[in-house]
């Protein structure tokens, strides 16, 4: 990899990693914590993202207002069917107007990624997968007369930190960049 010559990169762009950086840091350590992202730190990095975009380089507001907007409205769609938490939707956010409309795009794709691949490993971690699979394979021997089945409890739903998620993809998406 090539050496980064410091003096060359905007102080606009540096602004917004380094922002970027601290937010998902700071979010990832208190969702690990505390299993949340509060609202102060979602809504101060949205606000830094367009406030950096009024900056010598780095991405422009308008850019910086529709990464904001696609990762928001992206991530919402899934708050709405319980998918995801607030404070993930409004994460997405603020990493959208610290990345531009651009990069967003494809940081949502390696978000995806990466928390299709936390949830895989969370399920199968759990008792519940290996539970829901012999009761599966129960099922399929439908020509066997069956007993009746005590009432189970319904498991807890496995959770996954999406905060998480979102740090690995906006990583992906500056490395792979």
């Amino acid at each position: 990899m090539d050496n980064i010559d410091i003096s060359a990169v905007d102080i606009g762009t540096l602004a917004g990693l380094a922002t970027l950086a601290a937010v998902l840091t700071v979010a990832v350590y208190l969702e690990i914590l505390e299993s949340r992202i509060p609202n102060w730190l979602t809504l101060s990095g949205m606000a830094a993202g367009l406030l950096i975009g009024f900056l010598p380089g780095g991405i422009s507001l308008k850019s910086s207002l529709i990464g904001l907007l696609i990762g928001f409205g992206f991530l919402f769609i899934f708050f709405v069917f319980g998918g995801v938490g607030g404070g993930d939707v409004k994460l997405m956010g603020a990493a959208g107007a610290l990345l531009g409309s651009d990069l967003t795009q494809r940081a949502l794709f390696f978000t995806a990624l990466a928390g299709a691949i936390m949830a895989l490993v969370a399920l199968v971690w759990s008792r519940n997968f290996w539970d829901g699979l012999e009761r599966f394979a129960k099922g399929l021997r439908f020509w066997q007369q069956r007993e009746p089945e005590d009432p189970v409890p319904k498991p807890a739903p496995v959770t996954v930190p999406y905060g998480v998620a979102i740090a690995v993809g906006c990583l992906a998406t500056l490395y792979l960049k």
